[in-house]
């Protein structure tokens, strides 16, 4: 009787765990919103990946842009201050990645606008690694 247990948890088990699937688990998206007043930003995927939970920081305020399948970008988002780069905090398959920036000393603010960052990956020594940049709409 053990046997046959053994052999059905065998068999049953693997087929629950599908270790490809990742459900992206959102967390609170901030609103869609532009001021042609103030830098507003959307973002482009220009990678392979969907990524899960993009948390985008300029300075000390940031907005979590959601989810963002490979290609696409996301709706426009209002910063008071932004740069040509960013603090990033994405998903893929449940791994984390980040840019974080040490700081903006230097740096000329990107102004009142419309602008996209665009976020890639490459894979470095095994690892993925993001970039990212500015353009102006």
């Amino acid at each position: 009787m053990k046997h046959l247990w053994l052999i059905l948890f065998v068999t049953i088990f693997p087929l629950t765990c599908d270790s490809t699937e990742f459900e992206c688990e959102q967390h609170n998206i901030s609103e869609c919103n532009s001021d042609d007043k103030k830098t507003n930003i959307r973002v482009f995927n220009n990678s392979d990946y969907d990524f899960c939970n993009v948390q985008i920081s300029t300075t000390a305020e940031g907005r979590n842009h959601g989810e963002i399948k490979s290609g696409e970008n996301t709706c426009y988002r209002t910063y008071d201050k932004a740069y040509n780069y960013a603090y990033v905090s994405l998903i893929i398959d449940g791994e984390d990645l980040v840019i974080q920036p040490i700081d903006y000393v230097g740096e000329t603010l990107l102004g009142v606008g419309y602008f996209t960052y665009h976020l890639d990956v490459e894979i470095i020594n095994n690892k993925k690694q993001l970039s990212i940049y500015a353009t102006s709409d």
